[in-house]
This record gives structure tokens, sequence and C-alpha cells, in this order.
């Protein structure tokens, strides 16, 4: 069972960006939505990568210089 790990963006929009900059570096990055409650309307949307990616994931954005006020982790159910 492989853990993986979520990157939350507020919209499809910046997702798409960070998919794209996750992909020249060489990283599996799956577009998806977040795991949300039914009551929450929400546009916000996710990228899941494995977890041993994650550290490599974010260097990648930091050398792209986009900002994690742009992106959050959170760890996601296999």
């Amino acid at each position: 069972m492989k853990r993986r790990r979520l990157l939350l963006c507020r919209s499809q929009s910046e997702a798409m960006i960070l998919s794209r900059r996750l992909s020249a570096c060489g990283i599996d990055a799956l577009l998806t939505r977040p795991p949300r409650s039914r009551k929450v309307r929400s546009c916000s949307w996710a990228i899941a990568l494995a977890d041993h990616d994650a550290m490599r994931a974010e260097a990648c954005l930091r050398s792209a210089r986009i900002s994690p006020d742009v992106w959050c982790w959170e760890d996601s159910e296999p």
C-alpha cells in the first residue's frame, strides 16, 4: 500500500500550473479533487503524488519560485 500526499491548491488553474511544473521536474502528479464535506462547496483542487516524492516536489516548486502560500500539504488515504 503506497502512501500518497496531496498538494492542496485554491483553484484548478493553480493546480494545473503546479502539476506542469512537477512534471517538468520528473515527478508524477495526478490532478484530483481533495476530500471534502458534502455541506461545504469549494473550488479547491489537489495534486496527488507518492509520499516519497514530497521533499523533491517541494524543492522543485521552491526553485520555480512558486510560493507555499499557493499550496499546502495534506496526507491522503490510500
